[in-house]
């Protein structure tokens, strides 16, 4: 069987904090969670239905740091309702909250947009900090790491160790300009011990020039169901597949984009319709050394690509640049 983890990057917005205001707690909800629009949502609760529609389980990385600014309650209005409908509930952080912050910074004047700015002693106290926000929230204790901007060094790896954090998933071969500075390569699509932690690299297939990554995005859904295909059929362990709260949102997160919510009700419908596919999470199927992440294998595909290219573009054209 082929494990899919479908994980949910699931963040408010540090941005709109910028545009609205500290005290915007429900639109920012509304706009970047819920991702509530006159046509629908498109957020987390959205995901689920999907999802459990399809008798799926999603991974949500939760980013709790906004508590900083606006307590426990913004965090228990996203981990609650995952954790009540039986879905996953892993450790997202973004430092950037810091700076917004300002005296209720616990690294007190030290700010930074990525954890890779920061020392293995500071990388440790804000997990801790991360950490303490979700189990208040109901969560277990995390087992898995993404960080924000896939912003990783060497020195997370150790911290996540200390933390007793046993997986990270920051690393994506199929992206050249991501943040993630780990000593690893694109070679390394498979899960390794590095530094003490176990790294799941996210999934990624060949394309034009080489390795495209795995997010609901990046990817078309008929790329994307290769993919799953062919996974099955080599016997790969795992498909890690990457995706946002807001994704299935226009750039300016006010309408749904229609094109990108098609394509994740269609790869779950995939992962349900494919004999010898499952979903997992870090719970239910811990990954495990040597473990393949995604279809890079597979051969490429010039036709399923220009069709994608050609998909983006429309796309972009009708609900802004990704």
């Amino acid at each position: 069987m082929t494990a899919v983890y479908i994980t949910i990057d699931t963040e408010y917005s540090a941005g709109l904090v910028a545009q609205l205001g500290v005290s915007a707690l429900a639109e920012n909800f509304d706009r970047s969670i819920a991702c509530r629009t006159a046509d629908g949502e498109a957020g987390i609760h959205h995901q689920m239905d999907v999802m459990e529609a399809n008798g799926l389980t999603g991974v949500f990385f939760v980013d709790p740091m906004p508590a900083l600014i606006w307590g426990q309650r913004a965090v228990d209005l996203v981990v609650r309702p995952i954790l009540k409908r039986g879905h996953d509930v892993q450790l997202h952080l973004h430092p950037e909250w810091l700076e917004i912050a300002g005296d209720a910074n616990p690294l007190r004047s030290r700010t930074g947009r990525v954890m890779h700015e920061f020392t293995e002693d500071e990388q440790v106290e804000l997990i801790e900090i991360g950490c303490e926000y979700l189990v208040r929230a109901g969560a277990p204790a995390p087992t898995a790491f993404r960080a924000g901007n896939y912003g990783v060094n060497d020195a997370t790896m150790r911290a996540l160790a200390r933390c007793k954090i046993r997986y990270d998933s920051s690393h994506v071969p199929g992206m050249r300009d991501s943040d993630c500075r780990l000593t690893l390569g694109p070679q390394h699509q498979k899960v390794l011990r590095h530094k003490g932690t176990l790294e799941v690299p996210v999934g990624s297939i060949r394309s034009f020039g080489g390795l495209r990554h795995a997010q609901i995005t990046a990817l078309s859904s008929w790329e994307m169901t290769a993919a799953l295909r062919f996974a099955v059929r080599e016997n790969i362990a795992m498909l890690n597949i990457v995706s946002h709260s807001f994704e299935l949102l226009s750039r300016d997160r006010t309408r749904i984009n229609s094109i990108v919510r098609g394509r994740f009700a269609s790869f779950c419908e995939s992962v349900a319709g494919t004999s010898g596919a499952r979903s997992a999470t870090f719970t239910s199927r811990p990954p495990q050394i040597g473990d393949e992440t995604g279809a890079a294998t597979m051969p490429h595909s010039e036709v399923r690509s220009a069709a994608r290219i050609a998909e983006q573009l429309l796309a972009n054209s009708l609900y802004g640049a990704e």
